[in-house]
């Protein structure tokens, strides 16, 4: 799924210090380095150009997909069919048990 555009070395002991990458569908692209923080760009892509639509930094890429991932059960609970997170309803009881763990409701 990813690409390697580029590398960059550190010039102390050859290791890397930072990555390019970009999807193949290049939707995505991310500059990353060695202490854990990077940089996505979201892009739009035509036939006639790709065009940035947004950029996120981070320094927690986990923390980041959990936050994500936590987001994602919000919706599925709060949405209902014909929407995008339209579900089996075999798997909402336990999605609802662990989105009540995970909400914190005011």
């Amino acid at each position: 799924m990813w690409t390697i555009k580029a590398r960059h070395v550190r010039d102390a002991d050859g290791g890397t210090a930072a990555l390019e990458l970009e999807t193949e569908d290049r939707r995505l692209d991310v500059n990353v380095r060695w202490d854990g923080c990077m940089e996505l760009h979201v892009y739009s892509v035509t036939e006639e150009n790709r065009e940035l639509h947004d950029t996120f930094h981070t320094c927690d890429l986990v923390g980041f997909i959990e936050a994500l991932h936590s987001l994602n059960e919000v919706c599925r609970h709060y949405f209902d069919k014909g929407s995008y997170w339209e579900r089996d309803p075999d798997d909402e009881d336990r999605a609802t048990d662990k989105l009540d763990a995970e909400i914190s409701y005011q």
